[in-house]
């Protein structure tokens, strides 16, 4: 069959090396045409131990997927982001456009442009992460202007457990910590499946419910000029908005 791959888009995504979610999910629920190709940053430990070297080798990622002719780039991990912050992680993305010529966005950026537009302020924050990254999430948020209503962390310690959490487990913690005072609930980590549970939270809860996995497809995905809906992830990828 001779089809042209990514013939409706091309998205670049950056992911560490332990990262198995990402890549299958993205491809499995994209829009027809559009194409995912990922460039590897080796981390070893966890991410605030090698935060460093993550942030260097992601230039090395994003010159590798400049010659795969990608329409733009998705720099996929939270807590990389958060602690950059902010203005630290808007320079970063203003570097990579400036080395590579191809916008690009972040994981930490599509979050919050995401809670924005879904007018989440009071937020229950759902995580996989130990305790220093939780609290380290947490911080940011609060430090933003977010009221945490609730924090909870599922504070899984090994990465091949965190992979191979599944969408129930990740749903039931969900509901176990739902708080009606809330605007809405953030599922944390792009190494995390949470974004199958969405559409049945956001049914079962009656509020907006967002994962970085959602809120940054949604961002690539506009970045490219397609806004097909994707039903059954929340309203943020079923709605043109």
């Amino acid at each position: 069959m001779n089809e042209y791959f990514g013939w409706r888009g091309r998205i670049g995504l950056i992911v560490n090396s332990g990262q198995v979610i990402t890549e299958p999910l993205y491809q499995r629920v994209a829009p027809a045409g559009v194409c995912f190709y990922a460039s590897r940053i080796l981390v070893e430990g966890s991410v605030i131990e090698s935060h460093a070297d993550m942030e260097r080798e992601a230039f090395r990622a994003g010159r590798e997927l400049a010659t795969a002719n990608v329409d733009c780039i998705g720099y996929c991990c939270t807590m990389s982001g958060i602690l950059q912050g902010i203005e630290g992680d808007k320079k970063f993305c203003l570097r990579m456009e400036e080395e590579t010529g191809i916008p690009t966005t972040s994981t930490l950026s599509a979050t919050l442009e995401s809670l924005e537009i879904l007018r989440i302020k009071k937020l229950v924050l759902i995580s996989p992460y130990e305790e220093e990254s939780h609290a380290t999430e947490e911080k940011f948020f609060q430090t933003q202007g977010f009221h945490l209503v609730k924090s909870r962390s599922m504070e899984i310690s090994s990465r091949k457990k965190r992979t191979s959490t599944t969408p129930g487990e990740i749903y039931r913690f969900c509901r176990e910590n739902w708080d009606e005072r809330a605007d809405g609930l953030f599922i944390s980590c792009m190494n995390f499946n949470g974004m199958p549970c969405i559409g049945p939270l956001e049914k079962d809860l009656g509020k907006p419910v967002l994962s970085s996995h959602s809120a940054t497809l949604w961002k690539v995905l506009r970045m490219i000029h397609v806004r097909e809906p994707i039903p059954g992830y929340g309203h943020l990828l079923a709605e043109d908005i």
